[in-house]
């Protein structure tokens, strides 16, 4: 992958960070396994419950919670194939 790739490749899953918001949906276009282990489905709607600002060279993070493990997942914007709004937003306390 070359320098331009990747800085768009970076730029773009910055951009989808953005517009996704805490309490919107997502789905991911595989499944997810982390360490052999089997975390998400794929195209099941998982619900953002925090985001994660990018430090220096690492990426900015979505975190949803596992259905089939109960723990929370650090998701990649790049691995997204859909995202959704919720009918009511999310108030925060």
């Amino acid at each position: 992958m070359s320098d331009l790739d990747f800085t768009e490749l970076h730029m773009e899953t910055e951009f989808l960070w953005n517009e996704i918001s805490i309490g919107d949906s997502v789905m991911l276009d595989a499944d997810l396994y982390e360490s052999n282990t089997f975390k998400l489905h794929k195209y099941q709607a998982y619900e953002v419950v925090a985001k994660l600002r990018a430090v220096a060279a690492e990426p900015s993070m979505l975190v949803v919670e596992s259905d089939i493990t109960g723990e929370f997942i650090n998701l990649h914007p790049a691995l997204l194939c859909s995202y959704q709004a919720p009918d009511t937003p999310v108030s925060h306390a």
